[in-house]
């Protein structure tokens, strides 16, 4: 009987219907296990940022740290997705029930919940996460939170990790340090790079948006759209890097 409920509690959260979830869940679903196709519901309501289903589930039991098997786009860690998002109540939610903060995405070979929010630029997010204990310099191979926002020009997120003790000292396989990443990229036409890293071509349709950050930069989100003009790749970046030159030379005394 409660193996019959998983598809529609899965359906429901599909939905964002929380007063069917609920109502599932009181009739025995089971929060914490997978569809057929091996997506569980902690994990597509921690990706679509749905932080009363989170909370449902997990006081139903929902164990927080189980990976979803699913296809690309249901699968991985409830924290790593709400961490790559943003999505800060559903952090937190994950959080105060026990969920690992360093625990890494693919069977612990992927990336942790910080280097998803340093990756990204989601500061608020990545500092929910080092006040719950995240390692500020567990990275993935060679790249650290650090270099990873610093390369992308994220002041706030670079205040953030050292302040909680990330080294700036570090190096990546080519023994850069997060100063020289962010060196690198300072006083480039951030939308030109964006272009190129896209690959768009010259006539390639391109939307651009800027938005000012507290910080005084600037967040810059390129979109490349398909020729039938369908929505297409999305790229962003941000325009912090000659501060956080500053701030990391600050910050590394000789």
């Amino acid at each position: 009987m409660t193996e019959a409920l998983t598809p529609r509690l899965i359906s429901a959260v599909y939905a964002n219907e929380v007063d069917t979830v609920e109502e599932l869940l009181r009739q025995g679903a089971s929060p914490t296990a997978p569809d057929a196709g091996g997506e569980t519901p902690l994990y597509l309501a921690a990706v679509s940022g749905q932080s009363d289903i989170v909370r449902l589930l997990l006081e139903a039991g929902a164990s927080p740290d189980t990976e979803s098997r699913g296809q690309p786009g249901s699968e991985g860690l409830p924290l790593c997705a709400a961490a790559c998002w943003g999505h800060d109540e559903v952090v937190r939610a994950l959080l105060a029930h026990g969920a690992d903060p360093d625990l890494r995405e693919d069977d612990g070979t992927s990336y942790t919940p910080l280097m998803w929010a340093a990756t990204n630029g989601h500061h608020r997010t990545a500092q929910l996460l080092l006040e719950g204990q995240a390692d500020p310099d567990a990275g993935h191979r060679d790249r650290t939170p650090l270099m990873v926002a610093a390369e992308r020009g994220s002041i706030a997120v670079v205040r953030a990790l050292l302040h909680h003790g990330a080294s700036p000292r570090l190096t990546d396989a080519q023994g850069r340090t997060a100063c020289h990443l962010a060196r690198e990229e300072s006083g480039k036409d951030i939308e030109s790079e964006l272009r190129r890293k896209a690959g768009a071509a010259p006539d390639a349709r391109c939307e651009v948006r800027r938005s000012p950050r507290p910080e005084g930069t600037e967040l810059v989100e390129l979109t490349v759209h398909a020729p039938d003009g369908t929505g297409g790749a999305e790229y962003h970046q941000e325009t912090g890097h000659a501060a956080i030159v500053a701030l990391l030379e600050e910050n590394t005394p000789d």
